[in-house]
């Protein structure tokens, strides 16, 4: 689903808007019926006590001695009226307090879930900062949204409901006044929002703009800095932010105006009510006590009114961010695991690509045109070509990030699609040119691979893959925090940190990826000595443009522009006149190429 085309076509539609709410909230239904009756509770108990005032206000303008002890009846049973309120509001809160916390929790960890576990298409089509921003504004505006509605919002709607019905038992006329000016209200707090809600939309998008701008100056800060560029990303940034304080300038200079309109109707209902029993009174209709009852009780529905209209505006301001975590829970994975899919104990390892092709989204060049070859079980296979030959793409097939368009890829005989995604990437194992490190320990990194390794498997991960050399000369050794990314570690020790990972989930196919590209010959060395070692007993993919690395290969496979144009060892490839595979090794030993 393309969730930006969705939400720029979007129009207002708040009868979506809540229906889309109320399935991403799902987990606390029970929940919230349980506390809408208790609001219910709460507020028929909240008039009972300006009810027992106007019995009260009465019994006092005729007061006579023989009435004291009724009068001090009302007064204690008002006393304890109240308590009775302040007892339930009590709960309610708690009640509110409970749910609101409960939707921050599952609302985060299902987003984040639904982020891992969406394919890698979506993230890399996706900026960084974005997805994060939305996850997070989504979230809060969420909670913020639970939080007003039962503590604002829903207990004013049944303030006024509540309110007209009592006014209309006193005199129909108090009413009428209510059914008049309450409708006016609500009708420009709608008119308004229609209004100004391009300009939110407008906004939420300068607003992820914004912050996958600065994610992006952040993430590549080294670039960023090696180049001077300093004062561009701010100036670029600057000029996103202007176009979020326009867009916020448009949408609430609207907003005042229209509060303006509202305090208005307000004020005017206020007198219309107050003028009314004045009038009621003094032709004997109603008592004063009457009279006050009705005014306290409309003037609280009326600035309740007025506050929830306030209210509105911030839920209508959240529409846009609810809708895109919504979005988002709709995303569908690129690839899809099959249901009751194999779920093999073991795999021999034998791959096989049968006229196999496929583009990337974005590019209209086939990434594989139609190609076919055979990764034999237990062998060391490599993959050469000159850069954008689809080497990575094969890679990525075998791990199934993504799917052939057409054809298919095997995995001992079966297609690949046929087995669970989860089991049979625990097979599986690969070291990329840039390995992806946590912010966390040297430890902690390697054992990403099995969580629950002991430290002395970790630590023989580590001695295989020629990493403690660097590891023990640390302060903290094992224990070291390595910073986002690596960014405390050279380029060839994050390599061997990502070995020694790879060698701790004991794969049964292990793909290198240029993993000694953009080394220096002495880390190159270590990491081609850690790649021996641990090939051995394995299915061994290894993608190279340094020819030197892959001459122990059983198999070459060597592509170019998406197509399998040589197969086989070095020293038959390297015999083909006019050759590819014999063309690149010339220009390596010219130095044309690394």
């Amino acid at each position: 689903m393309k969730e930006k085309e969705l939400s720029k076509n979007r129009k207002l539609d708040m009868q979506g808007f809540w229906k889309r709410l109320w399935f991403l909230i799902s987990p606390i239904h029970s929940q919230i019926k349980k506390l809408l009756i208790l609001i219910i509770m709460v507020e028929t108990l909240s008039l009972v006590g300006p009810y027992i005032l106007k019995l009260i206000i009465d019994l006092i303008t005729g007061f006579k001695m023989e009435n004291l002890n009724e009068l001090i009846g009302l007064v204690v049973l008002m006393f304890f009226a109240n308590q009775a309120t302040s007892l339930a509001s009590y709960f309610q809160d708690k009640k509110v307090f409970n749910i609101v916390v409960a939707a921050r929790v599952f609302l985060s960890s299902n987003a984040h879930k639904k982020m891992v576990f969406l394919s890698l298409s979506y993230h890399e089509k996706e900026n960084t900062g974005n997805k994060i921003i939305k996850i997070q504004r989504g979230v809060e505006k969420i909670a913020e949204l639970i939080s007003n509605f039962f503590w604002e919002v829903g207990p004013t709607i049944l303030q006024v409901i509540f309110t007209a019905v009592v006014l209309f038992f006193i005199d129909w006329r108090f009413g009428l006044v209510i059914l008049f000016f309450v409708p006016i209200f609500i009708l420009q707090t709608l008119k308004i929002n229609r209004e100004v809600f391009p300009a939110r939309l407008e906004r939420h998008d300068n607003e992820e703009l914004a912050s996958g701008a600065m994610a992006q100056s952040i993430i590549n800060i080294n670039t960023v800095k090696s180049f001077v560029q300093e004062n561009r990303e701010a100036g670029q940034f600057r000029k996103i932010m202007d176009k979020i304080r326009k867009n916020v300038y448009d949408e609430f200079r609207k907003i005042i105006r229209c509060n303006l309109k509202r305090n208005l109707v307000i004020d005017l209902g206020r007198i219309m009510i107050m003028l009314f029993g004045v009038f009621l009174v003094w032709q004997g209709n109603i008592t004063l006590g009457s009279l006050v009852f009705a005014y306290t009780i409309s003037e609280k529905a009326l600035i309740s009114l007025y506050r929830i209209s306030r209210l509105y505006d911030r839920i209508m301001d959240s529409t846009e961010a609810v809708d895109r975590l919504y979005y988002l829970e709709l995303e569908k994975s690129d690839i899809e695991n099959a249901p009751n899919g194999i779920k093999p104990k073991n795999i021999e390892g034998l791959i096989e690509f049968k006229n196999v092709s496929f583009s990337y989204n974005e590019s209209r060049i086939k990434a594989l045109d139609k190609v076919s070859f055979k990764i034999q079980s237990g062998c060391l296979t490599a993959l050469v070509g000159p850069s954008g030959g689809g080497k990575t793409t094969i890679a990525r097939m075998i791990y199934r990030h993504y799917d052939p368009q057409k054809g298919a890829v095997l995995l001992d005989g079966k297609n690949i699609k046929d087995y669970d995604l989860f089991a049979i990437r625990n097979f599986f194992a690969i070291v990329p040119q840039e390995v992806e490190i946590f912010n966390a320990s040297i430890r902690e990194n390697i054992a990403y691979s099995k969580p629950g390794a002991s430290f002395k498997e970790i630590q023989a991960a580590a001695k295989i893959a020629n990493a403690e050399e660097f590891i023990d000369q640390l302060n903290e050794k094992y224990n070291t925090l390595v910073g986002e990314r690596g960014i405390k570690l050279s380029g060839g020790q994050r390599q061997r940190i990502g070995i020694a990972r790879a060698i701790l989930a004991n794969p049964r196919i292990l793909i290198f990826d240029e993993a000694t590209s953009n080394l220096d010959s002495y880390s190159e060395r270590l990491i081609q000595e850690a790649m021996d070692r641990i090939s051995k007993g394995r299915s061994v993919i290894i993608i190279a443009h340094r020819l030197s690395t892959i001459k122990k290969a059983n198999k070459i496979v060597v592509l170019e522009k998406g197509k399998v144009v040589e197969e086989g060892s070095h020293f038959e490839l390297a015999k083909i006149d006019g050759g590819l595979y014999r063309k690149l090794i010339e220009l390596q030993r010219m130095g044309d190429v690394d």
